[in-house]
């Protein structure tokens, strides 16, 4: 293994054992059923996007079809809807690790699931539902692995050949900053030793140059599939970002990306100006805007990445968490539509303010947005200083409520 993984190497080696047995575990499973179709259940963000895409090249690679459904959150119909069947294989990738419990209680051993993730997690209480998200094996999603090196390490685990997909981890652990480590640095020496990248060091920061990609940056390649998979959730961004993946951007998807990248511009702009007009609320410990309509036709984790954007901005009070929220589209597209009306809710936090939570001095969004969500009848996942979640229309005023009282709570105990 490369340095710059967590603590001592042999650490991390003992680590990623363990993971590798549940991985190995996990296979025995699948070739035992030895399915004809996989459902691959992604995200749309880059690192869902090359999820998705390592998963469907190992797939085809045995013979096996893939059906793929793209999904924001992981929403309950969804969950009953397809562990409502029997006799299936589903792959999530890029998310649900939160939920295992939930998707444990609706499968009831009728399918064989994998969830192949990097967010914070939960053991699944289900043998048919595999939870292999490192973090449940003390492998940190914050730093050492995303989630397409997740479905990576699992594909080459599988078969050795699918090394030929290793940057495509690469360009999807770009969203995790700083140089990579872990076993997003073991998936980099498997990328660099079959030149698929070249690692390019400039005032001691290391770059990733995606060799089948032209030599681009893999921030860059993951900025623009990012785009297409949300800008372009309901114009067919995520397939067509799957197929840039595997095969390349042409220059009608490069047309497309940009369109959407200046449409997402134009809607920042409009927002930005309203929060400097009064949109932007703050009570104790939160601060929190209501986008409304400004992204509309876009996928919600638009939302998320406007959090980010003004996290930054001297707008913002760098001492308070940071929520935004949008009104939902019913359509998945590829699957059907959602029963009820839900809103999105993003979460960031200032710089200042994340430098305490990663000290442990202030407490995780990761656990106060899925304690809040759940009091207002949603559900929510994350990270320590980025989380999303969902919420029935209308809970907007509870769900904030509730937040600022676990934070001060939380802060008082401590």
């Amino acid at each position: 293994m490369m340095e710059k993984s967590e603590g001592p190497n042999s650490l991390m080696e003992e680590k990623f054992q363990k993971f590798d047995k549940g991985l190995k575990e996990a296979i025995y499973e699948f070739e035992r059923w030895s399915p004809e179709l996989v459902y691959l259940i992604h995200h749309d963000d880059a690192d869902g996007l090359t999820s998705a895409a390592i998963a469907k090249r190992a797939l085809v690679r045995e013979k096996i079809k893939t059906r793929l459904i793209c999904i924001e959150k992981l929403y309950p119909d969804i969950v009953k809807r397809l562990h409502a069947l029997s006799g299936n294989v589903y792959f999530y990738l890029d998310i649900a690790a939160a939920h295992a419990k939930f998707i444990s209680e609706e499968n009831k051993g009728k399918n064989l699931t994998f969830i192949l993730d990097h967010h914070d997690a939960e053991p699944s209480t289900d043998p048919l539902v595999y939870n292999l998200d490192p973090e449940l094996y003390g492998i940190s999603g914050e730093r050492d692995v995303s989630g397409s090196a997740t479905a990576y390490v699992l594909s080459r685990r599988l078969n050795p050949r699918n090394i030929d997909v290793s940057h495509l981890a690469v360009i999807g652990s770009a969203e995790i900053p700083g140089d990579l480590r872990g076993i997003n640095r073991m998936v980099l020496e498997d990328a660099v030793k079959k030149e698929l990248v070249r690692v390019v060091v400039s005032t001691g920061k290391e770059s990733y140059r995606i060799t089948p990609f032209k030599g681009r940056s893999s921030r860059s390649l993951s900025r623009r599939l990012t785009v297409l998979g949300s800008v372009g959730y309901y114009r067919g961004g995520p397939k067509m970002g799957v197929d840039a993946c595997l095969k390349g951007f042409t220059s009608e998807t490069e047309a497309f990306t940009d369109e959407l990248e200046e449409e997402r511009k134009k809607a920042n702009k409009r927002l930005l100006a309203q929060l400097y007009h009064g949109g932007l609320l703050k009570s104790s410990n939160v601060q929190w805007f209501h986008a409304r309509d400004v992204f509309k036709g876009m996928g919600v984790k638009v939302v998320g990445s406007f959090c980010s954007l003004i996290s930054y901005k001297t707008l913002v009070d760098g001492n308070k968490y940071i929520f935004g929220f949008m009104n939902m589209d019913r359509e998945i597209p590829g699957f059907g539509m959602l029963e009820e009306d839900y809103v999105k809710v993003s979460a960031r936090v200032p710089p200042k303010l994340g430098k305490l939570i990663m000290s442990g001095k202030k407490p995780p969004l990761s656990k106060i947005l899925a304690e809040a969500c759940r009091e207002s009848g949603g559900n929510a996942d994350g990270h320590a200083v980025a989380a999303s979640g969902w919420i029935p229309r209308g809970q907007k005023e509870t769900l904030v409520r509730k937040a600022n009282d676990i934070i001060s709570k939380q802060l008082s105990e401590e």
